[in-house]
């Protein structure tokens, strides 16, 4: 059989496939820790309710859990799903964008992060308001923010609403509207502790089942020789696309740029990520 053949026979296989009651049991109770470990973060820390406390985890936390937190921030649903259809798509020059990583985060461990650790602000825009003297500036950028996050976090529950309706009898808005409370419950009752113990337990999941299908999905191929035989034949391998046209989609220079541009965006100037860098006890460890 040929790597199309079984290609097709994987995907008829998979495309009926729906939640068994073990699938269920496992999300339910993904979901049941997870507010678990928000009413947990909650009781232990009621004695010490200060803004340092419930924004930063009094600027105590472990290095590792933080940076697993980090890391599941910025890989979502949306990157999981996302990347994989584009390279699909359009070829694997996206992924150039990892080099431009490199730079950007030179930048932001030897310049951004000093600055604004040292300054020991709690929010991005609290810098703005102490570097121009405004209060209303720091009011503006908080506004932006949240209309950016409102938008962002509408695609980051639909996307794995979507996924989920197709393997389950749950419709999108009903997905939505349970990960949507579940999420907004331990993040309101247990704060920046809950957040970071959560995104471990997510992150290790959410890797681990991407592995599992990197790994069947070998199995089915019959190996990564094949499928990457097969990513030939659809001309989908590119990693030197050196047109300078700005109406190309991707090529070598854009994707270098995009990858400098989402370090800065995502590890120097979002509030979510600078909490976590905050949180941690010493500069050299949020740079680490």
């Amino acid at each position: 059989m040929s790597g199309q053949e079984e290609g097709a026979a994987a995907t008829l296989r998979y495309s009926d496939a729906k939640f068994s009651v073990v699938d269920y049991t496992m999300f339910s109770l993904m979901l049941v820790v997870s507010v678990g470990i928000g009413v947990y973060c909650a009781i232990k820390s009621r004695h010490n309710t200060t803004t340092q406390e419930y924004l930063l985890g009094s600027r105590k936390m472990s290095p590792w859990p933080v940076a697993l937190s980090l890391l599941g921030g910025a890989i979502s649903a949306i990157s999981i799903l996302g990347n994989g259809t584009e390279v699909y798509l359009y070829g694997t020059q996206l992924c150039v964008m990892l080099l431009g990583f490199i730079p950007g985060c030179a930048l932001v461990y030897h310049v951004i992060i000093p600055v604004f650790y040292n300054l020991r602000i709690v929010s991005v825009s609290e810098y703005l308001e102490k570097r121009f003297k405004s209060s209303a500036l720091r009011k503006l950028l908080t506004v932006c923010q949240l209309l950016m996050k409102f938008f962002y976090m509408g695609i980051c529950l639909y996307t794995p609403s979507l996924a989920l309706s197709t393997v389950t009898n749950l419709t999108t808005t009903a997905s939505v509207v349970i990960m949507g409370a579940v999420c907004t419950l331990y993040i309101t009752i247990g704060g920046a502790k809950a957040v970071v113990y959560t995104d471990v337990m997510q992150t290790l999941l959410m890797f681990g089942g991407v592995l599992l299908v990197v790994i069947i999905s070998c199995i089915d191929l019959g190996g990564v020789g094949n499928i990457w035989a097969e990513a030939e034949k659809g001309s989908r391998i590119e990693f030197f696309n050196l047109d300078t046209s700005p109406f190309v989609r991707h090529t070598f220079w854009s994707t270098l740029v995009l990858g400098f541009n989402l370090m800065l965006n995502f590890m120097a100037f979002n509030q979510s990520s600078y909490q976590r860098l905050a949180s941690v006890s010493t500069l050299k460890v949020a740079q680490r």
